[in-house]
């Protein structure tokens, strides 16, 4: 009696094991089977930036693409679109946390509204130059901005650029602080630098960027700040007398992915995006930087009233800015505050 007992269970557990096997089996072909799809699907990454056609972030967008397309031999392609046909900076960043937009690159002020910490990418005069702008956001503190960032669903792969932020305007020509007094500056919407052209002495006004070239042109505003890539490609000069090449902000253009898309992508998949990215942004700087001077030329060429400004004429800036810092101390987060300035040695 004992040993039939005995007898079926050992039967019994032997079919439960081998029904465990091929479960197992079942779940792990599954597996594969999903990950063969992912691996030999088309697959269109949709991208979207607010720029023109000949600005730097479609530059940028068209050589990562070129290059993920040959490294996937096809497989993967990114649809570009630019001029804020999307929308705004600040609603693509919220399609990148729904998953309804694969890739976006923006300024860094619209992403102060999801990641308060990246309001200190505003502050007035942290970098001499793109040399040591580069070195910063490739080191730690982009990182860390970064890994904020994956908390809200918007994964960062790079920082793109789009360069030195300068004054124009249709007013004056502007050499010192005192020159900005009582202009109607057009800003992002972004606290920091609206703070800074208030205590430049102009007021700020927070316009819409594909909103500005008709504010302009209306006598909305006086003037604006930019990259200089931006006032050429966007034809400010049609409506702007006066440019400083006052470089008071290094305005970044940090390159998102949605978590949601992540989620859909091997990880051979993942890196090949990651590489291009990086790939791109080593490519972007180098038009950025070869092209300054000849985009300061065409400006010239093209009508407009150029001051460089003197190290000493810069100081003067500097100085009326300096608090701008401690006033948003608390929205930023002292301590961060603190290792972000001790990082680029201010």
């Amino acid at each position: 009696m004992f040993k039939s007992i005995k007898k079926y269970m050992a039967l019994g557990i032997l079919f439960m094991m081998i029904f465990s096997i091929v479960g197992c089996g079942s779940s792990q072909d599954k597996d594969a089977e999903n990950e063969g799809q992912q691996a030999t699907e088309k697959i269109v990454l949709i991208a979207g930036h607010g720029a023109g056609p000949d600005s730097l972030n479609e530059f940028a967008f068209n050589k990562m693409n070129e290059i993920v397309k040959e490294k996937t031999n096809g497989q993967i392609e990114i649809e570009i679109h630019g001029n804020e046909s999307l929308g705004t900076e600040v609603q693509m960043l919220e399609q990148l946390q729904l998953g309804t937009l694969d890739l976006a690159t923006t300024s860094g002020a619209p992403v102060t509204g999801f990641v308060p910490e990246f309001m200190a990418c505003d502050l007035p005069f942290t970098f001499a130059n793109s040399e040591a702008a580069y070195k910063f956001y490739d080191g730690e503190i982009g990182d860390i901005l970064f890994e904020k960032a994956e908390a809200t669903g918007m994964v960062g792969l790079a920082w793109w650029e789009n360069g030195f932020r300068n004054f124009t305007n249709n007013t004056r020509a502007i050499a010192s602080p005192a020159d900005m007094k009582g202009l109607k500056i057009r800003t992002m919407q972004s606290q920091v630098h609206m703070a800074s052209v208030n205590a430049l002495g102009a007021n700020a006004v927070p316009i819409a960027f594909g909103e500005l070239y008709s504010a302009m042109q209306q006598g909305v505003v006086d003037g604006q700040e930019n990259p200089l890539t931006l006032i050429k490609e966007q034809k400010f000069y049609e409506v702007q007398k006066y440019l400083t090449i006052s470089r008071h902000v290094y305005d970044p253009s940090p390159l998102f992915i949605s978590q949601k898309t992540l989620d859909n992508l091997t990880d051979e998949q993942i890196t090949i995006l990651k590489d291009a990215a990086i790939e791109a942004r080593d490519a972007m700087r180098v038009k950025s930087n070869e092209q300054e001077q000849q985009v300061i030329a065409d400006l010239k060429a093209s009508g407009m009233k150029v001051t460089e400004l003197t190290p000493e004429q810069v100081k003067a800036f500097q100085d009326a800015t300096k608090g701008v810092a401690k006033d948003f101390e608390d929205k930023i987060g002292a301590d961060f505050l603190k290792q972000f300035q001790a990082a680029a040695s201010l």
